[in-house]
């Protein structure tokens, strides 16, 4: 009723030509459109390629940049580029890399000129090769698949432990508190806090050093004095980690420059390397992991696909060697009474497809295939209470991912809706993976955790389409172990070592055996392990 109405009152007071012309717009908008083919950064410049042939009154295409956190060309007429109408017009405007008018951030739309105004006629589309202004572009070793969530304190003891690779968690929110490390970017000064930059300029070195290709973690806690950084619809205290800031203008430009800034100095040289990017923690769990607010699961995947590609953008423009993540949990396609808990494979397709659509970019996967539940060590049986709920198997409709079944993750990143650009499934890491070596609820002890770990690495190092395997930690956590029943680590909060520090030491290279009893078996095979 309400459309018929609005229909009427038009109809009665603007002149049938001028109602003609808004049909029209509607049409050329809606059903004839272009294509924005590609969109790739060429020398100092950004070349814009489209295809299809919409009609238009002055025989012209414009282009126009629409940044991050800008919803549409609205009324604008400040078109970046234009070129003369055709099945494949290419547009072509200067990048401006490093400047006030930075493009490098920006989608860019075609519209035409209909009626006085500018009407937009094709898909959306963002710089898909940051990395081709990127002045570094540092080497990813090969090293052995397994790693450690790590301990600066410790970080020595990395290296006699063979791990290949080193979990670490970086706080965006602590960078803007407190200033002293200055940073020119885009035509304006920052200033970072200078005891956090000193902190993360030796942690980064210490795991580096150690042999081990770094993996940080992205976070972002909540504080008054930084609270430009978090999405506008995601401020109130009380979670865990918040989205980022892509909607404002100046929270989003904050985190171009945090991240250009950290990706320059962690890309080889006397700081080290981060090898690998993960932007949030268990994305899935929007409350309280990555707080974005109340919303459903299609708005929550779009808005992170934009805060995943501010720092995409940011992070390969400073180190084309350099590969970032998206992190989902175990959850695949279980939901429970969280309704901000979305599944995983929900929200990896829909954040695929979203990337797909406005320019696909090399985007990696990280997940953590826990046990289920949590504490139950014994992974490979579940306990009575959650047996006959079916959660695990090997479809892609399992309701849960452990380390027996992680295959339904990677056979879903061979589907063609999932590849890499260049054709290839993707880079994917296991970034946690955790056994409690003691628990209230269900009996376990040191042994049964060691043996645990190594079944699970075994199971995990022996497919192929996983590149890294990081162990949840290195030594336990005093609030996971008492809020959780997770005492995980592989050394005691004191730096006591458990039984599976030796055995993480030899679970690629040396020997386990000794720990199949504990499994019931006589060999790794017969628990179908290499």
């Amino acid at each position: 009723m309400k459309k018929r109405w609005s229909l009427g009152f038009i109809l009665g007071f603007i002149p049938v030509m001028i109602l003609t012309l808004i049909m029209q717009v509607s049409v050329f908008a809606a059903g004839e459109r272009a294509t924005i083919a590609s969109c790739t950064i060429a020398g100092k410049d950004v070349a814009v390629v489209s295809v299809g042939n919409v009609p238009t009154g002055d025989g012209l295409y414009y282009l126009f940049e629409l940044k991050p956190y800008e919803a549409g060309i609205g009324a604008r007429t400040d078109y970046c580029a234009t070129t003369p109408a055709a099945e494949t017009a290419t547009f072509v405007t200067p990048l401006n890399l490093n400047t006030a008018n930075s493009k490098l951030y920006s989608r860019f739309v075609v519209a035409t000129l209909q009626g006085g105004a500018f009407v937009p006629v094709s898909n959306e589309m963002y710089i898909t090769n940051p990395e081709a202004v990127a002045t570094k572009a540092t080497g990813y070793p090969v090293r052995s698949k397994k790693g450690l969530t790590a301990d600066w304190r410790y970080s020595k003891e990395l290296a006699s432990l063979g791990a290949g690779f080193a979990a670490y968690e970086l706080d965006i929110s602590r960078f803007y508190m407190g200033g002293g490390t200055s940073y020119q970017y885009n035509g304006k000064n920052y200033s970072f806090n200078s005891g956090v930059v000193a902190e993360y300029d030796a942690v980064v070195k210490m795991l580096n050093d150690a042999g081990c290709n770094v993996v940080m973690v992205i976070k972002n806690s909540f504080n008054a004095a930084t609270a430009d950084l978090i999405c506008p619809t995601a401020r109130i205290p009380g979670k865990n980690c918040y989205a980022m800031n892509v909607v404002e203008q100046g929270g989003t430009e904050k985190i171009e420059a945090l991240f250009s800034f950290l990706a320059n100095r962690y890309s080889g040289g006397s700081y080290g390397t981060i090898h690998n990017w993960i932007i949030g923690n268990e994305i899935n769990n929007n409350s309280p992991w990555h707080y974005m607010g109340e919303m459903g699961v299609d708005q929550f995947a779009v808005q992170y696909a934009k805060e995943f590609r501010v720092c995409y953008n940011a992070i390969k423009s400073q180190n084309a060697g350099a590969r970032v993540f998206l992190n989902i949990d175990q959850r695949w396609t279980h939901t429970d009474s969280n309704t901000l808990a979305y599944k995983g494979k929900d929200v990896l397709d829909k954040f695929a497809a979203e990337i797909t659509a406005s320019g696909n970019i090399d985007w990696g996967l990280s997940f953590h295939p826990h046990p289920v539940p949590l504490f139950n060590a014994t992974f490979w049986n579940l306990p009575p209470a959650y047996a006959g709920l079916k959660l695990i198997d090997h479809t892609d409709n399992s309701k849960m991912v452990n380390p027996t079944n992680i295959d339904v993750i990677t056979n879903h990143m061979m589907q063609e809706s999932m590849l890499a650009p260049n054709g290839n499934i993707r880079h994917i890491i296991i970034s946690e993976m955790g056994f409690t070596s003691a628990n209230t609820q269900i009996a376990t002890n040191e042994q049964i955790q060691a043996a645990a770990m190594v079944y699970a690495y075994k199971l995990a190092a022996q497919n192929p389409c996983i590149e890294g395997i990081v162990i949840h930690r290195q030594i336990d956590n005093a609030s996971e172990a008492a809020n959780d029943g997770m005492a995980v680590g592989i050394m005691t909060a004191a730096g006591v070592p458990k039984p599976s520090y030796e055995a993480f030491r030899n679970m690629d290279v040396g020997n386990t055996d000794y720990l199949l009893p504990v499994l019931g078996a006589s060999s790794w095979a017969e628990l179908g392990c290499n």
